[in-house]
């Protein structure tokens, strides 16, 4: 018994030197998603690629009438072109196949290198955020529970904001 309250004398004399410790918290996703520079590079990203998407859309539409064409050919017996035919929508929807993933695989990493810039543009904000507030400890991602107090989300993406201005 005496070493318990002896334990927690010990704890508390601790508490009383120990100086407060400075925790904020980031919700990194909203962050991204309020700045104007992401909303930007992502609508640029996206008229980049609509001509190339616009070309896949007619190519889809020309794939779909020669296999109605297809169709046609045999419901009338007219078997000598639909080889012809299986054989031009199987080029077609293989480079169908091979475009789309070529565009898709493009578009994904110009999104990867802008959410790149964006995460550097965060981190530096946060490292200045940190050393003029004099906070200790910065957490982002997975929590359970934040209290507004800790939250400084609204403080990086003000931060960021002010900068680009």
């Amino acid at each position: 018994m005496r070493i318990l309250v002896l334990f927690s004398l010990v704890l508390l004399s601790f508490s009383t030197w120990a100086e407060s410790v400075k925790i904020g918290y980031i919700d990194t996703q909203r962050v991204v998603n309020n700045l104007p520079q992401y909303q930007q590079s992502i609508d640029e990203i996206s008229k980049e690629f609509e001509p190339k998407k616009q070309e896949l859309l007619d190519l889809f539409k020309h794939i779909e009438l020669v296999r109605v064409k297809i169709n046609a050919i045999n419901n009338t017996e007219k078997k000598e072109n639909l080889q012809k035919e299986l054989t031009k929508l199987a080029s077609l929807e293989k480079n169908f196949k091979q475009e789309t993933e070529f565009w898709q695989e493009r578009m994904n990493i110009k999104k990867i290198e802008l959410l790149q810039k964006i995460e550097l543009l965060i981190n530096n904000t946060i490292y200045e955020l940190a050393i003029s507030e004099n906070y200790d400890l910065i957490f982002y991602e997975n929590a359970a529970f934040v209290s507004d107090e800790i939250n400084i989300t609204n403080k990086v993406i003000e931060r960021i904001q002010n900068n680009s201005l």
